[in-house]
């Protein structure tokens, strides 16, 4: 994520709220919005303003001001880390930014950037789901492949792979692939080393600010603050893009990063982190997205 998106968030003011958000209403799709949603401000809103994941049970955030593992039932919180960047991290590679994280067989699996060192040490680093500590495990992405750092990570663990894309600084360009990592290599290297690519993707049209992304159903969901503030999904095997559908954001609001999960049609299946600027305030709220039929 870039400093777009972390002043964004810098600007988080006081008390928390559930509720129904007022908004445009969103283009007639496969997907609406449920009724039910969580909205934070305040530390609360800077511990999960960039990244989401779940294993079903808890979310998983990632922010600005730290970590949180809260229960998707209530969101009750029950672990968090104010400075989950290492030492080892920040002093050696000058890290400073975690970005949409993703959740695989007991860990939290976190993309981090070096925002002020340029983006020249794109890592992923491994928590633990229990509490948020780091594990001390991380290794490298290819600066070749994310030249300008690595905002987001999604797991196909059917398919045995890690997924990232390279931000893209010129909107209208785009980001025109992903690159895939063996998901074995990311839990077995030895830590400190780098991922070498398993594939490519070359996608069929390019994404502007792809924010997050989760695998659902063998394809990935991505999150992109585009002008309509979009979902779109890729097949992994050819790099098909398909328009999906727009999130219901006011449009001043910056889409983060999403999860995926089925909960059930009151529950939805996509879930995403959006901070939201009002006239009077500045807050972050996770909607959820259920797919029709």
């Amino acid at each position: 994520m870039k400093l777009g998106r972390i002043s964004a968030v810098a600007g988080v003011a006081a008390a928390t709220l559930i509720g129904s958000a007022a908004s445009p209403a969103m283009a007639a799709t496969a997907w609406t919005r449920t009724a039910h949603y969580e909205r934070w401000t305040g530390f609360n809103a800077l511990e999960r303003g960039q990244g989401v994941a779940t294993d079903g049970t808890y979310f998983y955030y990632a922010g600005p001001g730290g970590m949180v593992k809260a229960t998707a039932a209530g969101d009750s919180e029950t672990a968090s880390s104010i400075a989950p960047i290492p030492w080892d991290l920040s002093g050696t590679y000058g890290s400073d930014h975690i970005g949409d994280v993703e959740y695989y067989g007991g860990y939290v699996i976190a993309p981090v950037e070096d925002g002020g060192k340029g983006y020249q040490h794109p890592l992923l680093a491994l928590y633990s789901a229990g509490d948020l500590s780091y594990t001390g495990r991380y290794v490298h992405l290819p600066l070749a492949q994310m030249p300008g750092g690595v905002p987001w990570v999604a797991v196909d663990a059917a398919a045995g792979l890690v997924y990232t894309s390279p931000w893209d600084h010129d909107a209208a360009q785009g980001t025109d692939k992903l690159v895939a990592y063996r998901l074995d290599d990311l839990l077995n290297l030895p830590s400190g080393s780098t991922l070498p690519v398993a594939r490519t993707v070359k996608l069929s049209q390019p994404l502007s600010r792809i924010q997050g992304a989760a695998m659902w159903q063998g394809r990935l969901y991505a999150s992109v603050d585009d002008k309509a503030k979009s979902v779109y999904s890729v097949d992994p095997a050819s790099g098909r893009v398909a328009y999906e559908f727009h999130q219901d954001v006011e449009p001043g609001d910056e889409v983060q990063g999403i999860a995926a999960w089925d909960f059930g049609p009151s529950g939805g299946q996509l879930h995403i982190v959006n901070v939201g600027s009002g006239w009077k305030s500045i807050f972050l709220y996770l909607q959820h997205y259920t797919r029709n039929g």
